[in-house]
């Protein structure tokens, strides 16, 4: 079973999530424009990776990943436990990966309008 993938299989969700919060954090700010670009593009990205993983999960490796509890998941009957701790930190690598790690990439900024022209 490849434990890597499913690693990622769970932790990227969670990243998701945190810059979707993030995101809505930083509208609030008066230079906003200069993040949200970079956060739009690495929540696509990352949506993208996962569609790809799902795909490769399920038809290439015929893993079903299903979450039990908190912090507990089911991979074709075999029980993957991890501790909030864990969760943190795959999530937090991640987030680093997609920011400015190896999977950082390019990002197009968009026109948007300064708080002061709205």
């Amino acid at each position: 079973m490849n434990k890597t993938l499913i690693k990622k299989y769970i932790a990227i969700p969670m990243a998701i999530k945190v810059f979707s919060q993030d995101l809505e954090k930083f509208k609030s700010y008066k230079m906003r424009n200069v993040y949200l670009d970079k956060l739009d593009a690495v929540i696509d990205q990352l949506q993208n990776d996962l569609n790809d993983i799902k795909k490769q999960i399920y038809t290439v490796h015929h893993i079903n990943v299903r979450r039990i509890d908190k912090c507990k998941y089911k991979a074709n009957n075999e029980i993957i436990e991890f501790t909030p701790d864990e969760m943190r930190e795959m999530t937090k690598v991640v987030m680093q990966e997609y920011l400015y790690g190896s999977e950082a990439s390019e990002f197009q900024a968009k026109e948007r309008m300064w708080p002061d022209q709205i």
